[in-house]
């Protein structure tokens, strides 16, 4: 019977691994993006260009076609973009032979229904309007190709010169890819990855900010970016995934958080889906190491309290408690 029952506890254990497997999944991804990423070998497009640079990109076909995407969807917490409008026409302006086009939720939803059925559940499901603006990015650079911006972006030079380029975006901080800004070629086989990946990341975390980053975020395309990576050791030049860069490969003078002025853009910094708990997905990146040390001393000690429960003493012990008795009884049968 004790035995029995020493059993419910593992059992717990068991059902809980289980049920939340697609989160710890989530989470070693991450730690997996932390850890690879700083020595990770990454395709760089170095900015400003040089002479042989330009010359090269001059000669090249153009990959991504002239199409401007920004996506406003109105029942967010700030459902005015009046306040972007001069960010949004400096675009305007330095591409002026280009398409541009915005998305709202008056042509938004119906396009996602009429060509990704399969991901209309899914976008019409998500909590947050930031999830549904992540994914239509994802899923209107895979269609169309071509350039998105965030409403917040500032555009300072025509980006004409990178469009030899079949996929293009700033590195994150402190690891992986960014999704502010990407220039792409229509069908790139990493967004057809990661729109596959939908799906299976679309889970509840009961913290707006984790919950956003993991589903659909800058997060879930880095992590969906790694395992790219992983699988294609030798892409095509069709198929690579290029990151910014300065002449010292070094990724921080392009990357758009906050506040910033980078060579090619002026970032608002807006941020305005941050929820209260924006900071808990930085503190993983930070100290993901003692996490990870955290984390495997607990499975340690519950592997041992298990054990325990289920096997009792160690054989040690019990033969200690034998030879107690034994000389106990000894001494009694000599009285």
């Amino acid at each position: 019977m004790k035995s029995r029952y020493a059993l419910l506890p593992l059992l717990a254990i068991v059902f809980f691994a289980y049920v939340s497997w697609e989160h710890i999944r989530d989470l070693l991804q991450i730690a997996n993006t932390y850890a690879k990423f700083p020595s990770l070998r990454k395709e760089l497009c170095t900015y400003p260009l040089t002479y042989e640079e330009a010359e090269v990109a001059s000669r090249s076909e153009a990959l991504a076609p002239k199409i401007l995407h920004q996506i406003v969807l109105s029942e967010g917490r700030n459902n005015s973009f009046a306040k972007y409008e001069s960010a949004r026409q400096s675009c305007i302006s330095v591409h002026p032979d280009w398409q541009h086009w915005l998305w709202t939720d008056n042509n938004a939803t119906e396009w996602v229904s009429t060509h990704y059925p399969d991901v209309l559940p899914h976008y019409l499901h998500y909590p947050q309007t930031i999830q549904r603006t992540n994914i239509l990015r994802y899923l209107l650079l895979h269609q169309y190709g071509g350039v998105y911006l965030d409403m917040d972006i500032t555009c300072r030079v025509p980006l004409d010169n990178l469009r030899h380029l079949p996929f293009l975006t700033p590195g994150a901080h402190p690891a992986g890819i960014n999704n502010a800004f990407i220039l792409t070629k229509p069908q790139h086989l990493f967004l057809t990855q990661a729109i596959g990946r939908i799906k299976q990341h679309n889970l509840r975390w009961g913290l707006p900010y984790v919950e956003n980053m993991l589903s659909t975020g800058c997060m879930f395309i880095s992590n969906a970016w790694l395992e790219y990576m992983a699988r294609n050791d030798e892409h095509k030049w069709e198929d690579k995934v290029f990151i910014l860069a300065d002449q010292d490969g070094q990724l921080e003078s392009h990357m758009l958080r906050g506040k910033i002025t980078t060579p090619l853009f002026e970032h608002g910094g807006a941020s305005s889906w941050h929820g209260w708990d924006s900071q808990v997905i930085l503190l993983i990146g930070q100290y993901y190491k003692f996490l990870l040390v955290i984390c495997g001393a607990t499975v340690v000690f519950w592997i041992g309290v298990m054990s325990y429960a289920i096997w009792g003493r160690p054989a040690f012990m019990k033969r200690r408690r034998v030879s107690g008795y034994d000389y106990e009884k000894l001494w009694q049968d000599r009285e």
